[in-house]
């Protein structure tokens, strides 16, 4: 199993990585969070979404955090909560998926390699404009703040627990 360890030696708790891309209308979704989060001082790391991004990412982190634009035909605006093992988990539906080797492709490598964090929590909104040199569509920037504050909860519920018997 690979360290979970940061350079400085302690291993990660949690890890927020927010996925997507600032010009491309609804993909911008982790970019706002994480510039969101920055202004509260929860930090987060800006990643495109591609697999070997997000294993990397979350190689030293025992629970994380994506935050992602979504795409499973909901209503654009519509919050995503799916957690790693869950039956309605679709890490497919992310728009790094729609990009090449994405979360999909790293979950199930990650599952392969056994380097899966102990937490995996996928949070989104539904997008529905994708065009090149766009702002986000308005039902997407309307629910950024709510995306925000189940980011924080989230958050706050995972470097809150206890760590699992027999786990640092």
């Amino acid at each position: 199993m690979p360290s979970r360890r940061a350079r400085t030696g302690r291993p990660f708790l949690a890890r927020i990585l927010c996925c997507g891309r600032m010009d491309w209308g609804d993909d911008a979704v982790g970019p706002l969070c994480a510039a969101a989060l920055a202004e509260r001082k929860i930090p987060a790391v800006t990643l495109h979404g591609n697999a070997s991004e997000l294993l990397e990412a979350w190689r030293e982190a025992r629970h994380v955090i994506i935050v992602d634009s979504i795409v499973s035909g909901a209503l654009p605006g519509s919050i995503h909560r799916m957690k790693h093992g869950d039956p309605g988990f679709r890490p497919e539906q992310t728009r790094s998926c729609a990009r090449g080797p994405g979360l999909a492709q790293a979950v199930r490598l990650g599952e392969s390699l056994h380097c899966m964090p102990e937490t995996l929590v996928l949070l989104g909104i539904e997008g529905a404009d994708f065009e090149w040199a766009s702002t986000p569509s308005p039902e997407v920037a309307a629910a950024m703040p709510a995306l925000v504050e189940l980011v924080v909860q989230e958050w706050k519920l995972l470097v809150e627990r206890p760590a699992a018997p027999g786990k640092r």
